[in-house]
């Protein structure tokens, strides 16, 4: 059996005044592809942030690649998750070239770009890209910093949102392809075809756990039309 590398018990967030995640619990073991599911507000944003070690008020049990995140130190927790945000957003309007510079393996940013078909995109300025340019510079840099995914986690916020088909498709691969080097990946996410394709589904609403397993048990059609409201 794998290696569980996150996990969370009665896990509960409370922010401005109003529960969001309220008494979460799962796993994710090294290997495996989670997708978190949910309308908006459901929660999902708020656990991988958890996760992530961003919220240090969350409550409950949480560990992530056997640490609390919430009580370890930044560079510690950074050798062991990697974090993709929905929105990434930086402080300078760096060159794609110098984005790299602030990961912990620039040569491997380097990789990622032609990995993602950005190469040719280094010299531009972040504010001179799409979108979609953008959220893949900023995977490039999550990607390169998670490194050796051996035993870590990796947490990605909506990582297709904005792409184009191809593009999505470099992404999910690269996903796919983490969990097979050892990591434990947790995925929010809007797209049910793609939460189709992870081993494993969590359904929030209002920020519980609704459902959770394989998909074809997790996303049943009576599930998704009383989540969601749509056959």
């Amino acid at each position: 059996m794998s290696e569980v590398l996150l996990q969370a018990t009665r896990l509960s967030v409370d922010l401005a005044g109003r529960t969001v995640l309220d008494g979460v619990a799962f796993t994710v073991a090294a290997g495996e592809v989670i997708a978190v599911v949910g309308t908006n507000g459901a929660g999902k944003t708020t656990l991988l942030r958890a996760c992530a070690g961003l919220l240090p008020e969350a409550t409950g049990e949480l560990t992530t690649s056997g640490l609390d995140p919430r009580e370890t130190a930044p560079q510690s927790l950074a050798d062991r998750r990697a974090y993709a945000p929905q929105h990434p957003t930086c402080a300078w309007d760096f060159t794609v070239a110098e984005l790299g510079t602030l990961s912990s393996a620039p040569t491997d940013f380097t990789r990622w770009l032609e990995r993602f078909g950005l190469r040719e995109l280094a010299d531009r300025r972040l504010s001179a890209l799409s979108g979609g340019e953008r959220k893949l510079a900023h995977l490039c840099l999550t990607f390169s910093a998670l490194g050796d995914a051996y035993g870590k986690g990796l947490l990605l916020d909506e990582p297709t949102t904005a792409l184009d088909l191809c593009r999505a498709e470099l992404v999910a691969r690269a996903i796919r392809a983490s969990a097979q080097a050892g990591a434990a990946v947790l995925v929010a996410t809007h797209d049910l075809a793609w939460a189709r394709t992870a081993d494993r589904v969590i359904v929030l609403s209002e920020g519980r756990v609704v459902s959770v397993g394989p998909p074809s048990a997790a996303l049943t059609a009576e599930l998704v039309r009383e989540t969601w409201g749509v056959a």
